[in-house]
């Protein structure tokens, strides 16, 4: 083993430990380190894991600059050694490679942004499917070429291709150029899997005049039972640092071959950023309004540490009540997990006006073997979230006292396993709604069994127009209004002669739809929030038809 590969294992060992000696210990084995001498996987990936976890979990300055220091010469290092670099391919590390497939917007905008930086590596579907495929994406005048094998695909596209361009641009402009609705089209893309490479030349971090850099003397480990903060901090963001915090929270999620819906599918407009205590930094996003949700308010966070991106994932918004998740990146774990959680549920009550937060049982690790690994279960549990089952509420309370009576006793997965088999929820004023989207559902699916016998058919036909109608709607066959009121429409004519006989109700409707489809999707949750009539409609509809 060498010198530098038993300085990290020694750090490894004490990075998220605090005071003199600890400070003192960490200083000495960072300066001794020689990124010139880190040759093997291993090394790279442990050294990159450790020195991301001391930038954002810093003793001192000195700490914290050495950190970054060593991480740009780990960069230098393996862009230098091409066998090294080979060994990190689909690493994510600064300075590799990686290869996947990633939905149709955010290679579109990583084309633009980073035309050198990503080509195309391969497609996952078989020529027969890519040319179908083509064939519905394409206008009809030129696709018909493409019935009955009078041409194949790569060489009529190859006839069109100009000489600035590439197979992948071709792609792009083909799908850019679709009518078809958005969500249709990725669908449509992701079915011909277009695996793209893309080359990390530079690091995940905010611009510095975002960073505020926190100097930790310990980590919070503990419960947090604060008091919710009145007045967090948002920033004022210029266009370029709302641009970058979109390209960071991009980046890092592709780095980890992830996507999220509000953060694929937001722009720079839409982005509110929050400055915290000790280091903390929160992004909130919202869709732009052909990707949002009909009913409830998909929105998404990423949160920072010193500028690094450590943990993000999204909120369901509906009325004063939301399904929410976190995720924290693995390198760092280790860290204030339940403090930061802590903070991203104070930010979202108070931004958002929210009395009730649940967790669906896959943040908890229910078919998802990474939320077990981390015992995501009881993050959730001692930030006050309680299991709406009897036996997972009761096993969660047994093994709390296991854990008091014994520290070094920790649940097993089977243990883990069984208590992710729940929904959880963490009420912070009883008189938050209790109805989110799932019931919403299964209420739609009541009104087709007891209304129209299961036929949905019947169910929407002429809907739209009727409840546009009743709305008062004229412009009903736009797009996005279009596609909000379809998906309300069975729904709220379940209740057509109160939605006729109250015109104030009738009137809120209208602007809440409006709203959701080309406004300010913050004024729809708000709306919602205010109208207790639209509120005791729902309510109503949900028990009378959800069994």
């Amino acid at each position: 083993m060498s010198n530098s590969m038993n300085q990290i294992t020694q750090l490894i060992s004490i990075r998220n430990k605090y005071g003199n000696v600890a400070s003192q210990e960490k200083t000495k084995l960072l300066n001794k380190i020689s990124v010139k001498t880190i040759k093997s996987k291993k090394a790279a990936e442990e050294l990159y894991s450790l020195l991301l976890f001391l930038a954002a979990y810093p003793d001192n300055k000195t700490i914290y600059l050495a950190a970054g220091r060593l991480l740009e010469e780990l960069q230098q290092q393996i862009q230098a050694n091409e066998k090294l670099q080979y060994s990190l391919y689909n690493t994510s590390i600064s300075g590799t490679k990686l290869c996947t497939a990633f939905s149709f917007e955010l290679v579109k905008w990583l084309r633009k942004t980073r035309g050198a930086d990503i080509s195309l590596n391969s497609f996952d579907a078989a020529d027969a499917k890519i040319q179908s495929v083509l064939s519905v994406v394409m206008s009809k005048t030129e696709s018909e070429i493409l019935q009955d094998e009078n041409a194949e695909w790569k060489g009529w596209l190859k006839k069109l291709k100009n000489e600035d361009e590439d197979l992948l641009d071709q792609f792009i402009a083909i799908f850019n150029n679709s009518d078809i609705r958005p969500e249709v089209k990725e669908e449509l893309w992701n079915s011909i899997g277009i695996n793209v490479e893309i080359n990390f030349s530079s690091h995940c971090c905010l611009p510095q005049s975002l960073i505020k850099p926190y100097y930790h003397r310990t980590l919070i480990r503990k419960e947090i039972r604060q008091q919710p903060f009145k007045n967090p901090a948002q920033i004022k963001l210029s266009a370029n640092e709302a641009e970058q915090i979109v390209d960071c929270s991009r980046m890092i999620l592709a780095r980890k071959l992830r996507e999220l819906d509000p953060i694929s599918f937001t722009d720079a407009s839409r982005v509110s950023y929050y400055q915290l205590d000790r280091g903390i930094s929160i992004a909130l996003t919202g869709m732009v309004p052909q990707h949002r949700h009909p009913v409830d308010s998909y929105m998404g966070y990423l949160v920072f540490k010193n500028g690094l991106p450590v943990a993000y994932a999204g909120s369901w918004i509906l009325f004063d009540s939301a399904r929410i998740g976190l995720n924290v990146f693995a390198d760092y774990r280790g860290g204030e997990a339940k403090y930061i959680f802590d903070q991203v549920l104070q930010l979202h009550a108070k931004v958002y006006g929210l009395k009730r937060f649940t967790v669906d049982p896959y943040q908890l690790g229910k078919s998802n073997s990474d939320g077990i690994q981390s015992g995501a279960f009881w993050i959730y549990y001692h930030a006050g979230f309680r299991p709406l089952k009897k036996e997972q509420k009761e096993l969660a309370e047994k093994e709390e006292l296991k854990i008091k009576a014994n520290k070094k006793y920790r649940s097993s997965g089977a243990v883990l396993k069984i208590l992710a088999d729940s929904r959880q929820e963490f009420v912070l004023q009883k008189s938050a709604v209790k109805f989110d989207a799932n019931d919403i559902s299964m209420a739609y699916l009541g009104i087709l069994k007891k209304k129209y016998n299961g036929n949905r058919m019947l169910a929407e036909k002429g809907a739209l127009k009727k409840l546009a109608d009743t709305l008062l709607i004229k412009d009903y066959q736009e797009e996005k209004i279009k596609f909000v009121l379809k998906n309300w429409a069975v729904l709220l004519l379940s209740r057509e002669k109160e939605l006729r006989s109250n015109k104030g109700l009738a009137k809120k409707l209208k602007n809440l739809l409006q709203s959701k489809a080309n406004g300010n999707e913050e004024v729809y949750i708000t709306g919602l929030q205010k109208s207790t009539e639209v509120r005791k409609l729902l309510e109503g509809i949900i028990k009378e038809f959800v069994q």
